[in-house]
């Protein structure tokens, strides 16, 4: 997408008045962005400032006169990353024209202090609540080195410029996160639960929607408490809403969190005609202990409960799912019982992670740390289980037909195939779709295809 940013804009996002000295006036910026979805909403956010006050967009770190990084540091290997791509980065500064480096996301947040010191480098960084900030420090001659405060998120509409496909896009329908997970950092970086409002929703949806955006994915860290803090609204409202647009014929929930599952959210999911039976739902473990230690809030009782109530109530649904293997403390038993229960319930997709400790976070201060060979030994196996029983389900869908997207040509055969997603595929994490036979439809169709094959992690498909 290299060129002229295109600007998105929701009719409640106000069209800022920029100065003159923040004008882009042509100049060109690389943007990399790190981490999660929820961070790229934050990169497309920034990009549409950017566009707004005339810059361009570079390909090539080389001929851009601005870089910025939009930092992760969830685990120690996002950090490690984060930190690679920005010494990779800097070096533009003197191999390329880049006059400006700035860092911005979870990493600034986090880390703000150390970084200073050991990345000169930098020339500013930017926090998670500061990033509506970007013109201030990517301005030619900008004396601004760094703006990390308290997360402040805004609350009003955005503009985006969506980076995702010309058919697809995030939304992040909160910000923050009001758990309390002993593992996890993210409450320390991006701040307690702040819903973004209804309507301001609706409007960037809408907006989405007459860019020619056929599915959106909703994010959030805890997605499900969404509305918990404004009012009367809950997840279900935001979901109704969204199935009275027109355009947009797919809706998909991410970052569900089990313990906030109610009957009204499944109904709802069930009923609607726009919502994909879809659901990721990071369950982390399943043992009674460790879900206590983790404080997930959750039993492995109602954890099966809610699974059997999931499957039996919304048709044909999908999970997926995460676990953490090697949490302070986790016997042989215990993980015997997690691998017990993942060859039981036969999810359609897993991600395996081993513990990473943060030193922010009560878990890497509990006694019975583990090793890394340990912890990495049970990931393998934990992976090689999905691995077989993905396979087995792949292999059973032959024959099926199913709705897909056509998103474009296939990177590797672009001349011979296509490449779609299934409605149980969530876009850059699952499989897709490789389409040998479209019969006359085009890019952003969505087209019931039969299963011919399965290729690994993914499906080949023809139209019917």
């Amino acid at each position: 997408m290299p060129g002229r940013l295109p600007v998105i804009q929701p009719t409640s996002a106000a069209v800022p008045s920029i100065p003159s000295e923040l004008q882009g006036d042509g100049r060109k910026v690389h943007f990399v962005s790190l981490g999660c979805p929820k961070n790229r909403t934050d990169s497309e956010a920034m990009l549409a400032r950017m566009g707004q006050a005339g810059w361009e967009l570079s390909d090539d770190p080389g001929d851009a006169d601005v870089i910025v990084v939009n930092s992760c540091t969830f685990i120690d290997d996002a950090t490690k990353e984060s930190i690679d791509t920005v010494l990779e980065m800097a070096e533009y500064k003197t191999s390329g024209k880049a006059e400006r480096l700035v860092v911005t996301g979870c990493m600034a947040q986090r880390h703000h202090d150390a970084l200073r010191t050991e990345l000169p480098e930098v020339d500013a960084f930017v926090g998670t609540g500061d990033y509506h900030r970007i013109l201030d420090v990517v301005a030619p001659g900008s004396q601004i080195a760094d703006l990390v405060g308290d997360p402040v998120y805004v609350q009003g509409g955005e503009a985006r410029v969506n980076t995702l496909t010309a058919w697809s896009a995030y939304v992040k329908i909160l910000e923050g996160c009001p758990q309390r997970c002993t593992f996890c950092i993210i409450p320390k970086l991006r701040g307690d639960l702040m819903s973004r409002p209804l309507p301001v929703l609706v409007d960037e949806v809408r907006a989405l929607a007459g860019a020619g955006i056929k599915e959106i994915n909703l994010v959030g860290q805890d997605s499900n408490s969404w509305g918990r803090d404004i009012g009367s609204d809950r997840l279900p409202d935001l979901l109704h809403a969204f199935d009275g647009i027109d355009g947009i014929d797919w809706v998909r929930l991410m970052y569900s969190y089990p313990a906030k599952f109610n009957d009204a959210l499944i109904d709802t999911i069930a009923e609607l005609h726009s919502i994909v039976p879809y659901l990721d739902m990071p369950l982390q473990h399943i043992s009674n202990p460790i879900l206590k230690a983790m404080r997930r809030g959750v039993s492995k009782d109602r954890t099966e409960r809610l699974l059997e109530k999931l499957r039996s109530r919304i048709d044909g649904v999908a999970i997926r799912t995460g676990f953490i293997v090697g949490f302070p403390g986790e016997t042989d038993a215990q993980f015997q019982e997690l691998y017990d229960f993942v060859e039981a319930q036969r999810f359609d997709n897993v991600g395996v992670f081993t513990f990473s400790p943060q030193d922010e976070t009560p878990a890497a201060h509990l006694p019975d740390q583990l090793d890394e060979a340990i912890k990495q030994e049970r990931r393998d196996a934990l992976m090689t289980l999905q691995q077989g029983i993905h396979a087995a389900k792949s292999e059973q869908r032959v024959g099926d037909v199913i709705d897909v997207l056509i998103e474009g040509t296939h990177p590797e055969q672009p001349e011979l195939l296509w490449k779609g997603r299934a409605a149980t595929q969530a876009p850059e994490i699952d499989g897709c779709v490789i389409v040998t036979e479209a019969k006359g439809a085009k890019f952003g169709d969505i087209v019931p295809m039969e299963v011919v094959q399965a290729a690994g992690y993914d499906l080949v498909c023809e139209a019917v």
